[in-house]
């Protein structure tokens, strides 16, 4: 018989609860997880279709469009190879281009810079504060050219990714800043299973990096021992032999020789950065006495020995004072104390965790994110994405390319291959001392003259010259249709671009081409806008919870009532989507322009002072004004203190000044 004791079922601790500690416990691999780096190839080798039509998109963008493979008698080749062959020219224009710079162009048209505005307006400094860290981060990461670069990559491969970091590698000179770097999506993965277009339903996501032997040690070694782990890991490239391989840039990037981590790579050190979502079971905890929240692990025992300890403190106090258990001002969540809300207690978290792998799958590292957000560092930007399929904005516009091209070759073949000023000449014709050679080079001579004799059966005769008919193949007018066509399936048509109408095109009718295709590209533009508006709201919860009163104040100056910086809350100042509201605001001319007459009008009308006109204008003479200003007025207290009325005479101020130096000058 077994005893009642055997089975009944053990409670689960909080380390069977935790996932990186049981994952880390079934591998018994200590520092290696192999099976996650395998499964990070495998979310990789599944985008590599994406991978194929973002190639093909940027060649068509910027390259060779003649560059698709195809099979012809068994033998695979390029569409250009085989109109080598076949001996035609290789014609191609390019339409896609100048659509995709003129999305690029509104873009850069638009102007815009980060505002953060505050819902509450006792919050409004903390508004211009963010606000000021923001713009001077952005500039430091040069925002305005990296936003090109993920619109191009949205419009030729449908994907566009950054990584927003706070570190001192990811920048230049080893500066501890928030960061934004680019990404290759070529390097990026993450599970196909998510339904979200804005991915909060993601479990995996990562990239494949690469690094030399100073950014590898710099990232990774802390310790003497981190750097004999790397050096075993990459006994090549520690070396102190480097030599490159030999071959074009382009070849780092063709489709058949990228591989997820490249180990033969002699200077490149290859890994692997992927965050997961974890569990792991905490406690939330509320302090009542103070109002204050805090979430702790659940395996912290010496901490909440600490809080029950502190719990009982607070009831004796209670009981010896005559205070009922009710109004104890508990630290509610760990058994003490009554929650009604049941906020408070035992909860199971979810959390993003890093590991940086090697390609043997060592972990280099491995942490929680200790970002504010709690998430992981990458933004994701994806235009068209359906059941898993990544489209770019200009796959439909590639196959009118193609017809375009296609139409230009078949044109110059035709031009080419018709009867074009062929001479006929009957050989009775040809002098008997000379050669068909010599009489046919007199034919196409200038000022030639060539002696023969005709009798009654070679008097008729005479050299004929044949040309072909015309081509059928009407070129201009095919490709007009199929512009017209790659206009009609895409927004970015002449009016948009600027081109001049045609002469039946009334100036009302070109208008509203302008303002329908502006509305047709507003919704590309709308989930740009959200990518980057995402960026931003990273940033600057990056730089919230990071920086220090000595950065704040560097940064901001003065902001009304934050003019002393170490009583700044940056707590409250993190919590930035529920207290501040993040919106574009414009920065062109005309924008600038129009602010400057309201802030005239408000000056004129005596609503704002001219120190607060000053402080807000944004012309280039503005701070040589206030200096200049803030002068005149020492000056003008340094007067008033020596006694000296206002306006007077520079004599006045000699002479008022002459008796204090001579009364500071040492007895002779």
């Amino acid at each position: 018989m077994f005893k009642a004791e055997h089975l009944i079922k053990r409670k689960a601790t909080p380390a069977q609860m935790d996932s990186v500690k049981m994952r880390r416990k079934e591998l018994r691999a200590g520092k290696k997880d192999p099976q996650l780096l395998t499964r990070c190839e495998h979310l990789w080798m599944n985008l590599d279709q994406f991978r194929k039509e973002r190639r093909r998109g940027n060649r068509f963008y910027d390259g060779d469009q003649w560059g698709d493979m195809i099979t012809v008698n068994g033998k695979t080749m390029t569409y250009r190879e085989y109109l080598i062959a076949t001996g035609n020219f290789v014609i191609q224009t390019n339409q896609i281009k100048n659509r995709v710079e003129t999305i690029s162009g509104i873009r850069v048209k638009e102007r815009t810079e980060p505002v953060c505005m505050a819902r509450d307006k006792d919050e409004q400094p903390y508004a211009e504060l963010v606000t000021k860290g923001v713009l001077a981060n952005s500039d430091k990461n040069q925002m305005s050219e990296l936003e090109q670069k993920w619109i191009k990559d949205a419009c030729n491969g449908g994907l566009g990714a950054a990584y927003e970091s706070y570190d001192d590698v990811s920048g230049p000179n080893r500066r501890l800043d928030s960061w934004t770097q680019y990404i290759n999506p070529n390097r990026l993965f993450f599970d196909a299973d998510g339904v979200d277009p804005r991915f909060w339903d993601l479990s995996i996501i990562g990239l494949s990096r690469y690094g030399t032997r100073e950014e590898m040690c710099a990232r990774f070694v802390r310790k003497p021992s981190d750097y004999d782990m790397l050096e075993s890991i990459y006994p090549v490239q520690f070396g102190v032999q480097k030599v490159d391989r030999v071959g074009d840039l382009e070849d780092k990037f063709d489709d058949n020789s990228l591989v997820f981590m490249d180990s033969s790579d002699p200077v490149r050190c290859y890994y692997c950065e992927v965050w997961t979502k974890e569990s792991r079971a905490r406690i939330r905890l509320n302090d009542t006495n103070v109002g204050e929240e805090e979430i702790i692990d659940a395996d912290d025992y010496a901490y909440r020995k600490l809080v029950k300890e502190e719990n009982k403190r607070r009831k004796q106090l209670a009981e010896e004072n005559g205070i009922g258990d009710d109004e104890v001002p508990y630290i509610l969540g760990d058994g003490y104390g009554r929650d009604d809300t049941e906020r408070y207690g035992f909860f199971m978290d979810t959390y993003w965790y890093c590991r940086f792998l090697a390609p043997d799958g060592t972990i280099l590292w491995e942490g929680e994110s200790p970002y504010a957000d709690r998430s992981h560092p990458i933004t994701l930007f994806i235009f068209s994405y359906v059941d898993g399929h990544i489209v770019g904005y200009n796959h439909d516009a590639i196959d009118h390319q193609i017809a375009i091209n296609r139409k230009w070759v078949m044109d110059d073949w035709l031009q080419r291959a018709s009867v074009k000023g062929h001479i006929v000449v009957p050989k009775a014709l040809v002098p008997k001392d000379v050669t068909n050679e010599q009489f046919a080079a007199s034919l196409t001579s200038i000022d030639d003259v060539t002696f023969v004799e005709l009798d009654e059966r070679t008097k008729d005769l005479w050299p004929k010259i044949l040309n072909g008919p015309a081509p059928n193949g009407d070129a201009s007018r095919d490709i007009a249709l199929i512009k017209d066509l790659m206009d009609s399936g895409s927004p970015i048509n002449g009016a948009i671009q600027g081109k001049d109408p045609g002469r039946a095109t009334s100036g009302t009718l070109y208008a509203q081409m302008t303002t329908n295709a502006s509305t047709a590209v507003a919704s590309f533009m709308e989930q740009y806008r959200n990518f980057i508006r995402n960026i931003l709201v990273k940033k600057m919860k990056n730089i919230a919870m990071f920086y220090d009163a000595e950065r704040w104040a560097k940064i901001a100056g003065s902001i009304d009532s934050l003019t002393d910086f170490s009583t700044v809350n940056l707590n409250d100042v993190a919590d930035i989507e529920m207290d501040l509201e993040l919106m574009e605001s414009a920065n062109s001319l005309e924008a600038r322009e129009m602010q400057e007459q309201d802030l005239t009008s408000l000056l004129v009308s005596g609503i704002i002072t001219p120190d607060e006109y000053m402080q807000l204008s944004r012309k280039s003479y503005i701070q040589k004004l206030r200096q200049m200003r803030q002068a005149r007025q020492a000056e003008s207290e340094s007067a008033q203190q020596a006694g000296i009325p206002a306006g007077a005479a520079p004599e006045a101020v000699a002479r008022s000044e002459a008796p204090a130096a001579s009364a500071a000058a040492p007895m002779a």
